[in-house]
């Protein structure tokens, strides 16, 4: 029975090939041109059995998509306008395959890029696939630090857009382009849906339970995106709302992950106000340090308590995650 929390429209069928099922997720808000593009580059990826779009926009560009890829299975979900997380769940519902990968709106899917998840998910040990994805930027495709870690200071690297020679161990990945075994989605609940505004770090804890369920987490360089990024809706990427958002929720991340009294998260914290104290100008270390202490402050009173001064138990879901794990089979 198909779920009752969106609308929904079909067309076409596609054979699944032998093995493993790949279905993929996309999650889009007010950029049709943005999501046709990212469409017609999936529509040449053989090895893909499954697309699910989720759409909040306010009208049905269902008609878009089936033009793009006419086996789209498209879920108009208005009700989710400005809700990331939440339409990366309600995908869940939708998507069928043994792999589900989700990749933005705003990125297209190199030749190869299904094919090289595949072959990444041949280990019956690896739980989750970080896939590259290209920015365009001078130099991006070295990376002078270990790729996608959680340092022991609570920061975490980067280099998702680095061309290592194989792939390589790594804690987390970005949600840009980000393939998980439905399995373990179904025994997490899929995403937690309290990161809120920029959802900023959902991608990461996501990846972070994989882990910590002894799952293996690897980047895969050959799985490459190449990253166009849209406007957004409201406000720009980096904007003081977003670096709010982004510690607040970093905080909570670190938490859940290490427990609020742990030594990485005071690291973190005398990291992030040292860093605010070095910056050029008066006004500019005055609002830095006010957006980094209202940011943490947010973060630390989101805390339930007590149970927030332990790390959480990595399959901890809310009530949301559990009516996934029974949609998903867990």
């Amino acid at each position: 029975m198909e779920p009752p929390t969106a609308e929904v429209r079909r067309a076409g069928a596609t054979p699944a090939p032998a093995g493993a099922r790949l279905s993929v997720c996309v999650v889009t808000y007010e950029r049709p041109a943005f999501l046709e593009r990212c469409l017609r580059a999936l529509a040449s990826q053989r090895a893909i059995d499954e697309v699910v779009v989720v759409d909040a926009s306010a009208r049905p560009q269902d008609a878009l998509a089936a033009a793009a890829l006419p086996a789209v299975r498209y879920v108009h979900a208005p009700q989710l306008a400005g809700w990331m997380t939440r339409s990366r769940n309600e995908a869940l519902r939708w998507a069928t395959g043994d792999l589900v990968a989700f990749v933005d709106d705003d990125v297209v899917v190199r030749p190869g890029w299904a094919t090289a998840l595949r072959a990444a998910f041949a280990d019956a040990a690896v739980a989750a696939v970080a896939g590259r994805t290209c920015n365009g930027l001078p130099g991006e495709d070295v990376y002078g630090r270990p790729v996608g870690r959680l340092l022991d200071d609570g920061t975490l690297t980067d280099g998702f857009a680095s061309l290592t020679p194989a792939p390589v161990e790594v804690d987390h990945g970005i949600g840009a382009n980000m393939t998980f075994r439905r399995s373990v989605l179904a025994e997490l609940g899929g995403f937690r849906d309290d990161y809120p505004g920029t959802a900023l770090r959902e991608d990461t804890d996501l990846f972070l339970r994989v882990g910590a369920l002894g799952g293996r987490v690897v980047y895969e360089p050959r799985a490459a995106v190449d990253h166009r990024p849209a406007p957004h809706v409201r406000g720009a990427r980096f904007d003081t709302r977003y670096k709010l958002y982004g510690r607040r929720n970093h905080v909570v991340l670190l938490a859940r992950h290490a427990g609020a009294s742990s030594p990485m998260l005071r690291r973190w914290i005398g990291g992030q106000l040292r860093s605010t104290l070095r910056a050029h100008g008066a006004r500019r270390r005055l609002l830095r340090l006010g957006v980094t202490l209202a940011g943490i402050g947010w973060g630390l009173l989101a805390l339930p308590g007590a149970a927030g001064l332990r790390p959480a138990p990595p399959c901890r879901v809310d009530p949301v995650g559990r009516e996934l794990r029974a949609v998903l089979g867990g």
